[in-house]
């Protein structure tokens, strides 16, 4: 297979002028030859050559007018065009020079220099697309790349919040929640302070379930996040831990009879009616609490003991909350 040859568009009023030079470059070249720059433009638009030979002085629209126009075109302006006039003036030379054109072809014309030039500038033009296109390749390249980056962010936020955050209430789940209790430890370590760790579930969530469907449950779950998230702190965590289970944790807390009242609000706030499938829905809470360090436990036996303190606030008549036995049988002293 052949490489297409490149075209050479030829507008010149008199072509018998350039019939030799024509004759010489139809063995390289594709050749168009018209008489007038208004033919040339058209000729132009339907099919771009890569080089032009323009005859300066043309009757109607001479030239100059025709360069003009050339360079005025987005696409056509590209295209590197000699002009060719008997014309010897410096003047005439410059004036064509500046208004784009890249070389100038003076008749009667030398075959043999002519010819190089227009292979010299065709070579360059070759070159110059080449560039261009590396460069777009390099441009969309880029573009790919940050997209691609763009996009493996999103997907590492959007694998983050599904690792770390419940899908339904947009809270902590067990896996960050592990994280906030082990910082939350560490805190009340370095400040000497209470944390509170406090496990709590709905009372008769599952008759809401049954009653008016699960749908309503995940409305009632989101509502009660809500709302407790209005008397959070900065500080303070709150996690589900699956179906109707949570996790409270509050941190820097000076005396256990402030944990008391902070649990007080807790109950208040989850007691907040909420109107669920055109119904007034009210539930309550129990919540078991242990304190750290008084429960100098681990982690995970600080939930476990909490859990344990909630199944003593249920048999206690729920609505309420329960702090965990301690080994010794002893509560956490509430001063």
């Amino acid at each position: 297979m052949t490489n297409k040859r490149p075209k050479i568009l030829i507008i010149d009023d008199m072509p018998e002028n350039l019939l030799t030079l024509g004759a010489v470059l139809a063995n390289d070249f594709e050749l168009q030859i018209c008489t007038s720059g208004v033919m040339g433009l058209e000729l132009a638009e339907q099919s771009p050559p890569d080089l032009i030979l323009l005859d300066v002085m043309m009757p109607e629209m001479d030239g100059y007018e025709t360069c003009k126009r050339f360079k005025a075109d987005p696409i056509l302006g590209r295209v590197p065009l000699i002009f060719v006039t008997a014309a010897v003036e410096s003047n005439a030379e410059y004036a064509g020079l500046e208004l784009g054109a890249a070389d100038y072809l003076t008749k009667p014309i030398n075959i043999k220099i002519a010819k190089q030039r227009i292979r010299n500038l065709l070579e360059r033009e070759s070159l110059r697309k080449e560039v261009e296109a590396y460069r777009d390749y390099l441009e969309d390249l880029v573009e790919a790349r940050t997209l691609a980056l763009f996009t493996a962010q999103v997907h590492a936020s959007d694998l983050e919040g599904i690792a770390h955050y419940d899908p339904l209430t947009g809270v902590p789940n067990r896996r960050l929640l592990a994280d906030r209790l082990n910082q939350a430890i560490a805190y009340a370590k370095r400040t000497k302070k209470l944390l509170a760790v406090c496990y709590f579930d709905l009372d008769g969530f599952k008759s809401i379930n049954d009653q008016l469907g699960h749908d309503a449950g995940d409305q009632l779950l989101v509502g009660i996040t809500h709302q407790l998230q209005t008397i959070l702190r900065a500080c303070d965590t709150l996690a589900r831990v699956g179906g109707d289970e949570f996790v409270l944790l509050f941190g820097d807390i000076e005396k256990t009879p402030e944990c008391y009242d902070i649990l007080e609000r807790v109950l208040a706030t989850i007691r907040i009616p909420l109107t669920i499938k055109d119904r007034l829905i009210t539930v309550s809470a129990s919540i078991g609490v242990t304190l750290y360090p008084c429960d100098d436990a681990e982690a995970a036996d600080l939930l476990r003991h909490a859990d344990q303190a909630m199944y003593q606030a249920k048999r206690g008549g729920r609505n309420c909350f329960a702090i965990y036995m301690l080994q010794n049988g002893t509560k956490p002293p509430s001063e």
